[in-house]
């Protein structure tokens, strides 16, 4: 029984060739039907290259030193705010514990 190989099967033979996970039957296999079907071939390649939807950024020094100093000003403002909380609870708590032992001395 011979088994008929098709598009759908080189393409997924195709990605673990890319990645070199392919035994060396697999990559005969893939580099013989692409060799025969050139169109598909090409669509393989155009697919394995990279997408570039978003240009990278290019910033001046001036803008990334900005950015840079805003970022740390926010990380400096959560840092406050978070010991603002922290030091709030603490002085809750102790004035709970605070009334607590004085309502417990008075009835003693």
């Amino acid at each position: 029984m011979k088994l008929e190989v098709t598009r759908d099967v080189v393409g997924d033979l195709w990605a673990l060739c890319r990645a070199q996970e392919a035994s060396a039957d697999s990559r005969d296999l893939v580099e013989s039907f692409l060799a025969e079907d050139r169109a598909f071939a090409a669509t393989l390649e155009a697919s394995a290259r990279p997408l570039h939807l978003v240009p990278p950024m290019q910033l001046s020094p001036d803008a990334e030193r900005r950015l840079v100093d805003d970022a740390r000003d926010r990380a400096r403002m959560k840092l406050m705010l978070v010991g603002a909380a922290v030091g709030l609870t603490a002085l809750i708590l102790l004035t709970a514990l605070a009334g607590a032992l004085f309502f417990m001395a008075r009835q003693i």
